[in-house]
């Protein structure tokens, strides 16, 4: 069986999925690369380790953004019909807020790096203009909102992964499978 580009009423479609995946693999690079750059005394590793976070990060702001987009025009498929009412606005809730962390996390480390002096380069191909004019008040402030966000992001994420890790083996409703490919 092909899996189609769109959505339908039973699975996500290869556009969405790809997204996911791909959101979820920037997702999971952040924050090996924010723990690397923890673990290094070495500065020339270390603003070698920042450049790349930055630029990752820029990248998942723009695939959550095409994301977002995709989904305006391309509706998810329904909730299974064993889910309760509280399920689904738990699940639409919790969808959401994830959506809404992943894209106003990049934006906080965008104007923390500003704040703080330090340019930005995508991958060192193209200059990434400062968000805000240097200020020690806002990197100190966005420094920390970038940190919390990170939090609320594994919590969001690990509560998501358990959701769906109960459908698949408590509930055995088949809701996992609406965002793996299909494999023959």
């Amino acid at each position: 069986m092909k899996l189609p580009l769109a959505n339908t009423d039973r699975s996500y479609g290869l556009v969405a999925q790809s997204f996911h995946w791909l959101v979820v693999a920037g997702i999971t690079a952040q924050f090996i690369w924010a723990w690397r750059i923890d673990q290094t005394d070495s500065i020339r590793t270390q603003f070698t380790l920042v450049n790349q976070h930055k630029s990752i990060g820029m990248t998942v702001l723009g695939l959550v953004v095409l994301r977002l987009l995709w989904r305006a025009v391309n509706r998810p498929p329904a909730f299974p019909g064993s889910m309760s009412g509280w399920e689904r606005r738990a699940a639409s809730t919790a969808h959401w807020l994830l959506y809404a962390l992943i894209l106003v996390m990049p934006l906080t480390g965008w104007i923390y790096s500003s704040a703080a002096g330090f340019g930005a380069e995508f991958f060192g191909l193209l200059d990434i203009p400062d968000f805000v004019a240097q200020s020690e008040r806002l990197e100190s402030v966005f420094g920390t909102i970038h940190e919390w966000l990170a939090k609320a992001i594994l919590l969001v994420v690990a509560i998501h992964v358990l959701a769906a890790l109960r459908h698949q083996f408590v509930l055995k409703d088949g809701l996992l499978r609406r965002m793996l490919p299909v494999w023959k």
